[in-house]
Order: C-alpha cells, then sequence, then structure tokens
C-alpha cells in the first residue's frame, strides 16, 4: 500500500488555545499591576504628618491630661448660636472649673488629599458657673463654609476633653473623657 500521507491543517498561531493559557495570564497580571500602580500613584496618602517628632513627645503629657479629665469627671456640651454669634458650652465636673479655657477646631482642609487639617482655637470664657460663651467671629469663616465634620479639643494646663462634632449648625457636640 502506497502510505497515505495525512494533511492537517493547522490554524493560525493567534487562534491557538494553548497560546492564550500560557501567554495570557502573564499579560493579564502585568495589565493589572500597572493599572494598580497608576491608582496607588494619583491617591498616595502622606504616612507621616510634618510635626511626627513634636506629636511623639506629647503623647505622654496627653495621656496624663486625659487621667486628670477621667479623675475630675468632666464632660461638655457645645452648641452653635448663629444668630448671635456664639458658640455656647456646659461644662460639669468635680472641682474648681477654670475661668477660660481653650476650645480648638480642626478640620480637613478644603479639598484636601493629604493629612493637612486647618485648626481654628477659639478662648472659652466663663459666663456663669459652668457655662462659657466663644465669640464666633474669630472663627467665622469655618461656620459658613460646608465643613460637616471637626474634630474638637477642649483643654487646659491640667486636662483635656476631645470628641468629634457632626453637623455643628444642626446638632450638639458632647465631649466626654478618654477611655
Amino acid at each position: 500500500m502506497d502510505a497515505i500521507l495525512i494533511s492537517k491543517k493547522r490554524d493560525k498561531w493567534f487562534k491557538e488555545p494553548w497560546l492564550l493559557l500560557v501567554a495570557g495570564g502573564p499579560a493579564i497580571v502585568v495589565c493589572a499591576s500597572i493599572f494598580t500602580g497608576a491608582i496607588a500613584f494619583r491617591g498616595a496618602d502622606k504616612v507621616v504628618a510634618e510635626d511626627y517628632y513634636k506629636q511623639g513627645l506629647m503623647i505622654n503629657k496627653d495621656i496624663q491630661r486625659d487621667a486628670k479629665s477621667r479623675e475630675l469627671h468632666l464632660g461638655a456640651t457645645l452648641s452653635l448660636d448663629v444668630p448671635s454669634g456664639k458658640l455656647r458650652m456646659q461644662l460639669k465636673g468635680d472641682g474648681l472649673l477654670p475661668d477660660t479655657v481653650k476650645l480648638s477646631l480642626a478640620n480637613a482642609a478644603e479639598g484636601a488629599t493629604s493629612v493637612n487639617e486647618v485648626v481654628h482655637r477659639l478662648p472659652m470664657v466663663q459666663v456663669s458657673p459652668g457655662i462659657y460663651e466663644g465669640d464666633l467671629k474669630l472663627v467665622s469663616s469655618i461656620f459658613s463654609s460646608s465643613v460637616k465634620l471637626f474634630h474638637i479639643k477642649l483643654e487646659t494646663t491640667d486636662w483635656r476633653l476631645t470628641g468629634d462634632w457632626f453637623e455643628p449648625e444642626q446638632k450638639v457636640a458632647q465631649l466626654g473623657m478618654a477611655k
């Protein structure tokens, strides 16, 4: 018998299924890593604060002031009175309350994508026992903007209270002792 030559028609190289299995996986991984790298590069956050050393040194002092506020059973309620231009606060606790306290309001800078924040300081003066007021004219720009969240720090040299204030024009803020 004559040898019968069987000729198999070959597919084109790009239609070969083994090519997709061998080269397709690594190609997908390369594309995904480039995409992930682009996302990470565009949205990179600043990991370390600019004054990290100073913040590190202040930690022990903050811990002591938080302990003192727990010892005095301190608590505060803040409310915003826009028509009169006053920020009102009721401070409760054991012992003698100071004549003035410092209030710091911190919020993220407008359109900020890093750890930068804007801090506004407002002196609060005692107008009657346990009732304090601060003049909003000193920090008027922060309440006229569309800021919805503030980090609040109420402090003296001996103690401090901290908390967050959501929607200050509509809600009161409750500051308690740090845990």
